[in-house]
């Protein structure tokens, strides 16, 4: 380790220490205060052919938290899944059969106990985990991330399916206009932890990582009357993220 690399993480711990207890109060109030929104309504399901094609649909999965449940969208169609299953089509020239298996509250431990059985049944060609929110407010290790984000990826690695798996990292709270400071980098912290475990998972079993600590500043337009949600506008910023993603791999592999 660097003697950079050192100094940063002390500092890093020293921050968690002095900022710990302010977070605390403020998360508390935060969670009495903020609004409670809806998932988006109508089905989680749906078929989609922008380039009008036709011919055999690819079968898009998407597996996850309150962002997958379209939190903050009135529909499915216009949250996350919806939005990247139409650009989706329309980048590869295909229809594509979409399925959005989200909710509220979700952490990869849930994911991995409760999604997953719902799911086996499907033979998706592209997976896409969103994820991690909720376990950086619930402060869940790095450790226990890493055991549940494995137990999940694994269920859909097939070395006889040329399957695209994609896993975005955990949005930046920084941006969030209901956090205030310090919560915000105090979380912000938690969740680079997590992303870190991510990206070397991801690393070793050759998938896609999609990193959003580089995002631009987000504007007020991205997040939904909540101030902590996206808005259809903010899951249409995230959609070309992990777009911009799928077509490189499709690009890089011929």
């Amino acid at each position: 380790m660097s003697s950079f690399g050192g100094i940063e993480r002390v500092r890093r711990v020293w921050l968690d220490a002095v900022q710990a207890g302010p977070s605390l109060l403020q998360g508390h109030r935060i969670a009495r205060n903020i609004p409670r929104l809806e998932e988006a309504a109508g089905p989680n399901r749906g078929l989609v052919d922008a380039a009008g094609s036709g011919g055999l649909p690819l079968r898009l999965l998407v597996i996850g938290d309150s962002n997958v449940a379209g939190t903050g969208a009135p529909t499915h169609s216009v949250a996350l899944t919806g939005q990247l299953a139409v650009r989706l089509s329309a980048r590869r020239h295909r229809p594509v059969a979409w399925e959005a298996d989200g909710a509220n509250g979700a952490t990869m431990e849930r994911i991995r106990l409760e999604v997953l059985g719902l799911i086996q049944e499907h033979d998706p060609d592209i997976v896409v985990l969103v994820a991690g929110a909720n376990d950086a407010m619930a402060g869940r290790s790095p450790a226990h991330w890493g055991s549940d984000l494995r137990a999940v990826l694994g269920a859909f690695l097939d070395p006889g399916r040329d399957r695209e798996i994609v896993v975005a990292g955990v949005p930046p709270f920084r941006y969030f206009p209901a956090l205030p400071t310090p919560l915000n980098e105090f979380l912000e912290r938690r969740a680079s932890r997590l992303d870190a475990v991510s990206a070397a998972v991801c690393a070793e079993w050759g998938l896609d990582f999609v990193s959003f600590a580089d995002d631009p500043p987000l504007g007020e337009a991205f997040f939904a009357t909540d101030r902590f949600h996206p808005s259809v506008a903010g899951y249409g910023h995230w959609a070309g993220y992990l777009l911009d993603v799928l077509q490189d791999r499709r690009s890089n592999t011929g």
